[in-house]
């Protein structure tokens, strides 16, 4: 009669050893070998342990109607500004200007304006001819994934004036306001050091100097950065007996990459993949290893088959 194999069972070899044993020693060595090294790889190793992560969003930004103009010349200056502390500050320099017009665009109707239009107009005793002009625009920044940012920023921009100028000058400025972050956004803790206005007069006896301010802003983790692309002057002869500036301002936002640091349960959802991935070859290499300790008789066991 022809017989056909349908089930095999191998014997069960046990390797028995007292609690203080140097076979106990072993196993526990080989235990902490094959469980620990997975773990500290998959935390040390850049790309294989999410410690950061990115991700694309546009932020909310509206024009506060807060701003300074400051024309600096080597024999003279001009200064305006929408608050009025700062105007009695320099009130030799200062010269009157408004706010025209502020205008928000959603230009790819997503609900979330994508362009800002500012206008502004400043009367000077003269055309600012091979003058320095720096515009400060304050903003309200907000993401929405992480209401943890919510902020105010501020849009810089600096322009020389050509020689060529009549009384009434126009100048206009396209560009970008870029978000900047000297470290990744925590999901899961307020940043404080972000909270409140740009200018705080309560911790100043007089009004900050421009240079302090520029500091503080500068050392923040998060800010902004108006990145000018297109500038164009143009200017119309003028009868009155002072000179006006107008001054146009396009501001363009679009999404940006946002670095932050992933909480737990993120962290935990890749973690473990990655973990138990790495702890194959581990767990292969740790028992081979065992199995020829054992067999040859390496450490002092009791053995004992049993089917």
């Amino acid at each position: 009669m022809v017989l056909c194999k349908v089930y095999s069972q191998e014997y069960r070899i046990r390797y028995l050893a007292r609690p203080c044993s140097t076979a106990i020693l072993f196993q526990i060595t080989c235990l902490f070998l094959t469980f620990l090294p997975p773990l500290f790889t998959a935390y040390f190793t850049s790309g294989f342990y999410y410690k950061e992560l990115t991700y694309s969003e546009q932020a909310n930004v509206s024009f506060l109607e807060k701003y300074n103009i400051i024309i600096d010349s080597v024999s003279s200056l001009a200064f305006s500004s929408s608050d009025a502390r700062l105007n009695n500050y320099f009130g030799s320099s200062y010269y009157p200007s408004t706010l025209k017009t502020y205008i928000s665009r959603d230009v790819d109707r997503d609900g979330i304006d994508d362009q800002l239009n500012i206008t502004l107009n400043i009367i000077l005793p003269q055309v600012i001819s091979n003058q320095i002009l720096n515009l400060w625009l304050v903003f309200q920044y907000s993401l929405n994934r992480f209401p943890l940012i919510n902020m105010e920023t501020l849009g810089l921009i600096s322009l020389k004036a050509p020689s060529s100028l009549s009384e009434n000058t126009i100048v206009t400025v396209h560009g970008q306001l870029l978000f900047h972050q000297r470290e990744p956004i925590l999901t899961y803790q307020n940043d404080s050091s972000i909270q409140g206005v740009l200018i705080d007069y309560g911790t100043y006896s007089l009004v900050p100097s421009f240079d302090d301010i520029l500091y503080s802003y500068s050392s923040r983790n998060y800010s902004t950065t108006f990145h000018q692309q297109y500038v164009q002057w143009s200017s119309l002869p003028s009868t009155n007996n002072y000179a006006q500036l107008t001054i146009n301002v396009v501001v363009n936002m679009g999404p940006q990459l946002f670095r932050y640091v992933p909480n737990f349960w993120t962290e935990f959802r890749w973690s473990w993949i990655q973990y138990f991935t790495s702890l194959l070859p581990f767990f292969y290499i740790a028992n081979k290893v065992k199995e020829f300790v054992f067999s040859n008789g390496l450490v002092r066991t009791v053995i004992r088959k049993s089917p």
